[in-house]
């Protein structure tokens, strides 16, 4: 079997995972990880799969998007080798949560991400809310993977200076103390 990443991006419709996942399964594929979102009615998902011996990247892309225009599901596909290993591997990384919360302006993502990037930071998933706590507002949650080696205090420093410059408030908190502070428990 080789490993193939299938990303797909289209129209949003009840159903569309029942469908992907069964033009994965028919085109004798197993899906081993996958992660998916709306965003805006489109859907975006991305599976990782083990494929059969002999398929390549472009015949698996050209039989699920003839697969997917047959079943009448408007979605883009995208095949390619995966990746061997992931990021931070041989390194060792905390978990972080960090938000920032402000006025919604173009650049906030790129000024925070940028920091990020300077200390080698790993940003794993990213979701920005807009008008959360009111009109023209913005909530973004990043969680990033933090190398031992990064001074964390400088990182915190940094962090808040960039969103003090964009009137953004920024917290920085370790994984489990934000999923412990921000758990809901079922009564």
């Amino acid at each position: 079997m080789h490993k193939y990443t299938a990303s797909f991006l289209g129209r949003d419709c009840p159903g569309v995972v029942a469908a992907v996942s069964r033009i994965l399964e028919e085109n004798g594929c197993n899906i081993e990880e996958v992660t998916q979102t709306i965003l805006s009615g489109e859907f975006a998902a991305i599976f990782v799969v083990a494929a059969p011996d002999g398929t390549d990247a472009e015949s698996l892309r050209q039989n699920l998007s003839a697969s997917l225009a047959e079943a009448k599901v408007d979605l883009s596909v995208l095949v390619r080798p995966a990746i061997k290993g992931q990021w931070g591997q041989n390194l060792h990384c905390e978990p972080f949560v960090v938000t920032a919360d402000g006025p919604d302006k173009p650049g906030l993502i790129a000024a925070m991400s940028r920091v990020f990037a300077r200390h080698d930071v790993n940003i794993e998933s990213l979701k920005a809310i807009l008008g959360e706590g009111g009109a023209n507002r913005a909530l973004f949650v990043f969680e990033v993977m933090v190398p031992d080696s990064v001074d964390l205090g400088r990182l915190r420093r940094e962090l808040s200076c960039e969103g003090q410059s964009r009137d953004l408030r920024v917290s920085v908190q370790h994984r489990d103390i934000f999923e412990a502070v921000h758990r809901v428990n079922s009564f």
